[in-house]
């Protein structure tokens, strides 16, 4: 008896969560089909996606089972062709029908109302571009759409494709959308979005691609701002504190006026008048502005501390 070695490229399908990135993309855009379909139905729906399964083509056609609204696109920078599957629940949805779940007020896809689903579709097709910001820009866009499955059929039936699901629930919507990319069309990334160490936030961090300005970020918080001139030490003053005392001013950045926010200094200034009142204008950051006591360091000298008891 001979064995033969198996090979997982030779598998009909392979399930084993092996692409984490792609798997989070698919999560973060599920997140935003939820806000992007309450915006326009008014509907609390929750969008739960699967793992991205790698099978031949033969595989996943097979659950084809009858006609639905196929969406054929590109993604830019990628070569090839992709497909995304809708049910005939959703569509029903987006072209105004009132129920989803086994209602017979459905609506019929044709050529006088298909720009309603082309509409939603193209809105989600753009979150999905979003959620690959900071991973790899893309650009998706729509080729064609077919409601006939022979036409879906764009791999030969042993190709690879990846492939995953969003399924939709509540308020009487049950449905799923289907995402298929050619293995192919995805290669020149395939190894850096298998191979990461760090599977980035399933939220794009926002503040993290367009940080907030220093004005944003005040207008954001409560906070003090007050202009010291110096510090006064009476002790150092003439006769002391009484009418006619002259009290010099401490001021660790010369003569420029110090500003600080709640108490810790940030920013230096020149004293001056504006229409009448007293103003000050900002000349630079404190810590650029200070001065060290002795700029030289063969100044600094050892000093022999008294023993204790001498």
């Amino acid at each position: 008896m001979t064995v033969e070695p198996y090979h997982f490229a030779n598998a009909e399908r392979v399930r084993l969560g092996r692409f984490p990135v792609l798997d989070t993309l698919l999560y973060r855009w599920a997140r935003r089909i939820e806000e992007t379909l309450f915006e326009r139905f008014h509907l609390e729906l929750y969008a739960g996606a699967s793992i991205v399964e790698e099978m031949k083509f033969s595989a996943f056609f097979a659950g084809l089972k009858r006609p639905r609204p196929i969406y054929f696109f590109g993604m830019e920078p990628f070569a090839g062709e992709g497909l995304f599957v809708l049910d005939n629940r959703f569509s029903n949805l987006c072209l105004g029908g009132k129920g989803t779940r086994g209602s017979d007020d459905s609506q019929r896809l044709a050529p006088h109302n298909h720009g309603r689903l082309q509409a939603v579709v193209q809105q989600m097709m753009a979150d999905f571009d979003a959620c690959w910001a900071d991973v790899h820009p893309v650009k998706t866009h729509l080729n064609r759409i077919s409601t006939y499955l022979f036409r879906a059929r764009i791999l030969n039936a042993y190709e690879p494709c990846l492939v995953a699901q969003i399924h939709l629930s509540g308020d009487n919507v049950s449905s799923r959308m289907i995402w298929c990319f050619p293995r192919v069309m995805l290669e020149p990334v395939l190894d850096k979005l298998s191979h990461v160490r760090v599977v980035p936030s399933l939220v794009a961090d926002r503040a993290r691609q367009q940080p907030r300005s220093a004005d944003e970020l005040l207008a954001r918080s409560d906070y003090r701002l007050r202009v010291r001139m110096g510090t006064v030490d009476p002790r150092r003053g003439r006769d002391g504190l009484q009418v006619g005392s002259v009290l010099p001013l401490d001021n660790p950045v010369g003569g420029d006026a110090m500003l600080e926010i709640n108490g810790r200094p940030l920013l230096v200034g020149k004293m001056g008048e504006l229409q009448g009142r007293y103003a000050v204008q900002v000349t630079g950051t404190y810590e650029t502005q200070r001065r060290p006591i002795a700029q030289d360091p063969a100044a600094f000298r050892s000093i022999s501390w008294p023993r204790a008891g001498a």
